[in-house]
């Protein structure tokens, strides 16, 4: 009996040496945060632009702020909810946390978010430190193929998408609206020549909130470099309590219907070209309740050892305060600065008028932090760190209210493209080859243009602002344009035909 208490009491022993505690350090330079990924003392699990959350071989109350003793035994996930301290105690009524802070508290467990403020789900898989594997493009000037490509967003398709998720009336994780929006956003990239994939994934919460709606991946492939890829993704699910109690919708039109849209608009111009990169367009589902659909994809890619040039985010961009000027606020840790720089210097190339500056966001995060915590560039301009809807994850998120400005949205979606298209780089012989099988004349016109291509397809016409003046379907060879009650300027004439699309510059007198 004496060695059988004995061995039983090695064996507990042996199980607390082993067992880890899960920390919080905090950090103030690239520097200190290399130190903790390489610290063979700690396992990185998540980190935001000061702290990292590791496990930890040994404690050090020096440098670490103990939150679980045991990590991660008996449960595969802590969240962290961003919730004001002020409002703690409320959120908390029937919670236990394990740390509270200013802005956040961390819990066991999954935990559902606190009124207008986000989560973020801490997984038992270690984190990776982003790598900077291709320079960006060094961007002087503009190219007068991506400016044409920026001139054909339509605010108007980008409000009817809008509009088309609104519609669902809430798109919870795991709803008939979440699903319904998983298929339609399939259907539309399908319909544009992707290569489309509804990828799955489990929430493994501790509760059951039923299978979440699947993420919608689509590539278009880079004709060099078919498996080096630029990614711009969203998420499609939306949330309110009132939805989630069946006493109200969870429409979702701000957060984030603009941010699909975005994503859409954007692979509706670009797969019209070819690039030397490939292009993913991504929409995850679950990512209100911590991030899980961008966590399972960027751990997918991470673990297939793809290279990701950078990620850029698209969430919540229509909404801007009375008498504001058009501006973007850019979030993303100072790990991944490349990616900041290369934003700014297409906002200073492209729309030098649009204020850009770099935040730290205390109140939320989105999905840049998965592909960022899985080692890659990623960046998440948003509509305004400290002004932004105060309609989200509520039933009022509608267009009127929370999207009151889609001229804002068509910038962040002209910004989007230009971003994919200079790092994608457009192949220029394919360009080439299209605009000289496309003819218009005269140039310049004073009543009817003749425009000539084999087989075409629609015609549309953008005025030296971008706005799309009309658009045309044909069905033929030929076609005459009358511009006669045209305002004299310069006009972009985009010509679609079975082969590809072309651009024709043209002058009305």
């Amino acid at each position: 009996m004496k060695k059988i208490c004995t061995l039983l009491f090695a064996l507990a022993l042996s199980s607390m040496m082993m067992a880890k505690d899960f920390v919080r350090i905090s950090y103030s330079s690239r520097s200190e945060l290399e130190k903790a990924f390489n610290d063979p003392n700690l396992t990185v699990h998540y980190y935001t632009n000061s702290e990292v959350f590791a496990t930890a071989e040994r404690f050090d109350g020096n440098m670490m702020v103990l939150i679980d003793h045991q990590a991660f035994e008996g449960n595969e996930v802590y969240t962290l909810v961003y919730c004001p301290q002020a409002e703690q105690q409320a959120y908390l009524q029937d919670k236990d946390a394990l740390l509270q802070t200013e802005n956040y508290v961390i819990l066991k467990g999954s935990a559902l978010p606190y009124k207008n403020d986000g989560a973020v789900a801490i997984f038992n898989k270690a984190a990776q430190l982003p790598r900077h594997t291709r320079d960006f493009p060094v961007v002087t000037e503009e190219d007068p193929a991506i400016r044409e490509m920026l001139n054909q967003v339509d605010p108007t398709q980008l409000e009817a998408n809008v509009q088309h998720l609104q519609d669902y009336g809430s798109r919870l994780w795991s709803s008939d609206g979440a699903y319904a929006a998983s298929d339609w956003i399939a259907s539309q990239m399908q319909a544009m020549g992707l290569e489309v994939e509804q990828q799955p994934f489990e929430l493994n919460i501790g509760f059951d909130l039923g299978d979440p709606a699947p993420n919608v991946i689509g590539i278009q492939r880079g004709t060099l470099y078919p498996d080096v890829y630029v990614v711009t993704g969203s998420h499609f699910d939306s949330f309110s309590y009132e939805a989630l109690l069946g006493m109200g919708d969870a429409p979702g039109a701000d957060d984030n219907a603009t941010g699909v849209s975005t994503v859409l608009e954007s692979a509706r111009i670009l797969t019209q070209y070819e690039f030397e990169y490939s292009i993913v367009y991504c929409t995850f589902g679950t990512e209100e309740l911590g991030l899980y659909g961008s966590e399972a994809y960027a751990a997918r890619c991470q673990e297939q050892g793809m290279q990701i040039i950078g990620y850029f985010n698209n969430d919540m961009n229509g909404y801007l305060r009375d008498g504001d000027p058009i501006h973007i606020d850019c979030i993303y840790p100072d790990a991944v600065e490349p990616i900041g720089a290369f934003y700014n210097t297409i906002g200073a190339v492209y729309y030098p008028e649009i204020p850009i500056r770099h935040v730290t966001f205390s109140e939320g995060d989105s999905d840049h932090t998965s592909f960022c915590n899985h080692g890659y560039l990623g960046i998440f301009p948003f509509e305004d760190y400290e002004n932004y809807s105060p309609n989200i994850h509520t039933p009022n998120d509608l267009i009127g209210p929370s999207v009151n400005n889609f001229e804002n949205v068509q910038r962040f979606c002209q910004m989007n493209i230009a971003c994919l298209a200079e790092c994608a780089r457009l192949h220029k012989d394919a360009v080439d080859e299209m605009e000289s099988k496309v003819m218009v004349y005269p140039n310049p016109v004073a009543n009817q243009l003749n425009i000539v291509a084999e087989g075409m397809q629609r015609i549309s016409v953008y005025n030296v602002m971008g706005q799309l003046v009309e658009t045309r379907n044909v069905d033929g060879d030929s076609y005459v344009l009358s511009v006669e009650d045209y305002a004299a300027g310069h006009y972009t004439i985009q010509v679609v035909t079975i082969d590809g699309v072309a651009t024709k510059s043209v002058v009305v007198k």
